[in-house]
């Protein structure tokens, strides 16, 4: 949990992103990814590539509610996020109160028509499925994330296609 010196430090941060970047940098500073890389990498490469503002943000911001323990929407709101951003964090952050599939989890994403939160999901997910950093785990790890995503990705794929998005 932040100090009520921390919060107020990034609180007084104007700049949204580098608000969110403050935050993440604090709130992921010991965490490490699969491979054992600092987490901190993984957001930001689902937020570079991103073109919207506030999906962008979004991006850096995608797990802190789902992976930090005790932190809410509502610190977010503390910390002076939009609501947009927030509920892009919202539609793709995991319901740990749900057991559902991952699949009935990316279709709930999809019905929102939401295309930034799609678009986030999709920045996430590619990253995840990320065959130079998928190749570094062991091959029961590897495998089990290539059965997960490799669906997944297409689908949003061609969700996106579909709507005329840009991917990139």
């Amino acid at each position: 949990k932040l100090t009520t010196e921390e919060i107020i430090s990034i609180k007084n941060i104007s700049d949204d992103y580098s608000r969110a970047l403050a935050l993440v940098e604090k709130l992921f500073a010991t965490k490490t990814d699969k491979e054992g890389e600092p987490y901190i990498g993984h957001l930001l490469r689902v937020s570079n590539k991103l073109t919207n503002i506030n999906t962008k943000i979004a991006g850096l911001l995608h797990d802190v509610v789902e992976d930090i323990e005790d932190f809410t929407f509502d610190d977010l709101r503390e910390l002076n996020f939009n609501e947009e951003i927030i509920t892009l964090v919202n539609i793709v952050t995991k319901d740990n109160e749900n057991k559902i599939s991952y699949h009935d989890r990316i279709s709930k994403i999809i019905d929102t028509n939401n295309i930034e939160a799609i678009k986030l999901k999709y920045s996430d997910i590619t990253d995840n499925y990320d065959m130079n950093r998928l190749n570094r785990l062991d091959e029961k790890t590897k495998n089990y994330l290539i059965n997960k995503y490799k669906d997944e990705v297409i689908r949003l794929e061609n969700i996106l296609k579909e709507k005329d998005e840009n991917l990139w």
